[in-house]
């Protein structure tokens, strides 16, 4: 009977194979997913420290003369260096009163490159206005 079945057992190694790779890919979902989102928390918090930071830098000639605004290229500055010390990568924009930081980098996956996924994006942004004289 055996001579007759030479492939007698294949479809267990099969479906071995298949599991196998799938409790891979949902191993490195949960492991490689959960850095991401720990990345992006991270990332995310930067982006808003840095924004208010930046917010602060008023222009003392603007509050001397009654008109409150941010100083930009201070602002950029200060923002840039938060983030710098963060050990963040991103761009800091100023628009009267209101700051932007953007915050984008990479996370290298550990599992997921098993299976041709090397990395993921992070791109992360916050925005803080400036408490003037004139908010609300």
């Amino acid at each position: 009977m055996n001579a007759q079945r030479p492939d007698q057992g294949s479809a267990s190694i099969w479906a071995l194979l298949i599991i196998a790779g799938a409790f891979t890919v949902l191993l490195g979902l949960v492991v490689d997913g959960g850095r991401l989102v720990d990345a992006c928390l991270a990332s995310a918090r930067a982006a808003g420290q840095a924004a208010r930071t930046a917010a602060d830098a008023l222009s003392g000639a603007s509050v001397r003369s009654g008109h409150d605004y941010v100083a930009a290229a201070q602002a950029r500055q200060r923002g840039s260096d938060y983030l710098r010390a963060a050990g963040m990568h991103g761009t800091v924009s100023v628009h009267g009163a209101t700051v932007r930081v953007t915050v984008n980098g990479t996370l290298r996956t550990g599992i997921l490159s098993v299976i041709g996924i090397g990395s993921l994006p992070i791109h992360e942004s916050a925005t803080a206005t400036a408490i003037t004289e004139d908010t609300p």
